[in-house]
């Protein structure tokens, strides 16, 4: 089974070909061959093509992993299966193939210049290239020599905020519309009182095409019914109902509509009515059907009003003053943080020309000297960085320059924490007025309702 992956490289580029062509993963460089330029010289061939067509900037090189199931196949096979793809795939372009054996599974290193030896064509890297040329070729290949491919479906790409909606196990637009259809479906007794229903719940019933469509209130997308992936014809639709009505077995799903969320207790002020909308979206009391509707729009912003909600809640914080105080202490906790990276920062300062010594004298000693030998002032630069390496012990200044750098990392994570408090707490002031505003129509729409309800209980 070969799995694929391709990366972009902005590394420099006699590191990454040392890295495919080391003799220790490829069987002393026996697993290793080069199309369109020789593999001493390989790093200097690619630059000069890319000069040579004004194309220096940017991704320098790709790098494409092709890796095996173990005990597939033997190194050589894998090394001709990526010979036979750089060949067809990458024609016209300078390539380095590297056969990796060091592993319990065999893969391929395939590196290839970004910008074409031929025509000066600058490779691009898609999501479509990779699906359609490079895992296409990928498996055929595969095939070809009896080698297992994964047969998986391309999965469609999710936006962001889709993404962060499943994730956070929100229902979507279109969970809220299959949840009301299914809901109707089960109470309608034909297609007529299954539109009636669903128009009671604030759908635009639109029935000119072979598909009927619904749009929901406030939204901007109309939605077709669907069973399992397929979408409903009106005939479909009848046929559903008429099924589940001879079915005694037949799942009635009743919903139950709730009223306006009033916060008991000591919950009050900011928190109340952050509550209170978020009770209006659906996005606390999931188990009860709302009768409100809302636009898409206003359902992608429940991360924020789930963190605000959150927040509140485990800081006992209720009333406005109560966040102006919170503010207040944050921006203490932020100058006392910036003062103490401030002191790390200049003790690096201090030290920097023992690390970048010690950096210095780390790259080179990883260098593979006898394929790519130290120019002059290369030579210069690391006599230079050991001389100033004999003030302090290597050992002790690794340690020392590891713990500055963790120290200085948890600082700077704990400034970005606070200051994300600070903006959400700033947030919350600026939005609860303007909660509070939008909750006044379904607060009156309430009182009517419990209004007509206790007329309609006195005339009995």
């Amino acid at each position: 089974m070969a799995i694929t992956k391709i990366l972009a490289k902005s590394m420099r580029l006699d590191r990454l070909i040392a890295y495919v062509c080391n003799p220790a993963k490829t069987s002393e460089r026996v697993f290793v061959s080069c199309i369109g330029c020789e593999r001493e010289t390989a790093a200097k061939t690619w630059m000069e093509t890319k000069r040579r067509y004004g194309k220096t900037d940017g991704i320098q090189a790709y790098h494409l992993i092709q890796s095996f199931r173990p005990d597939e196949l033997t190194p050589e096979l894998a090394h001709e299966i990526g010979n036979r793809f750089a060949e067809e795939y990458l024609d016209g372009y300078e390539v380095i193939v590297g056969t990796h054996t060091d592993r319990h599974h065999i893969h391929n290193h395939i590196i290839f210049n970004s910008v074409s030896d031929r025509d000066g064509t600058k490779y691009h890297s898609s999501r479509q290239t990779y699906f359609n040329e490079i895992r296409t070729l990928s498996d055929r290949l595969c095939r070809e020599y009896g080698i297992s491919t994964v047969d998986e479906p391309q999965r469609k790409a999710l936006t962001y905020i889709e993404w962060r909606m499943q994730k956070c196990g929100v229902k979507t637009q279109r969970e809220l519309f299959d949840r009301d259809a299914e809901e109707c479906l089960s109470l309608a007794m034909d297609v007529g009182s299954f539109y009636a229903r669903m128009e009671d719940r604030g759908y635009t019933v639109r029935h000119g095409s072979k598909y009927p469509t619904f749009l929901p209130y406030g939204g901007e997308r109309a939605y077709r019914v669907k069973q399992k992936g397929e979408s409903m014809t009106e005939d479909n639709l009848a046929a559903y109902i008429d099924g589940a009505m001879s079915d005694p077995t037949f799942e009635v799903i009743m919903p139950r509509q709730k009223p306006v969320y009033v916060p008991r207790g000591k919950i009050t002020g900011i928190h109340a009515l952050i509550l209170a909308w978020m009770h209006i979206l659906g996005l606390i009391n999931d188990g009860v059907k709302t009768q409100y509707y809302v636009s898409p729009k206003e359902l992608k912003r429940f991360t924020q009003l789930k963190e605000q909600e959150k927040y509140l809640r485990n800081h006992g914080i209720e009333t406005a003053e109560q966040l102006k105080d919170r503010i207040e202490t944050i921006d203490g906790g932020i100058a006392a943080l910036t003062k103490k990276r401030t002191i790390l920062n200049v003790k690096k300062k201090r030290e920097k020309p023992l690390y970048d010594a010690l950096w210095l004298t780390a790259m080179y000693a990883d260098r593979d000297t006898e394929a790519f030998p130290l120019t002059e002032e290369e030579r210069k630069k690391l006599e230079k960085s050991f001389d100033i390496l004999r003030k302090k012990p290597v050992d002790i200044l690794n340690t020392e320059r590891n713990t500055l750098y963790a120290e200085l990392a948890e600082v700077n994570r704990d400034i970005r924490a606070i200051k994300n408090e600070r903006r959400l707490c700033e947030r919350i002031l600026v939005e609860s007025p303007q909660i509070e505003k939008q909750l006044q129509p379904y607060m009156t729409a309430e009182r009517e309702m419990r209004k007509d309800y206790l007329n309609y209980e006195s005339e009995r």
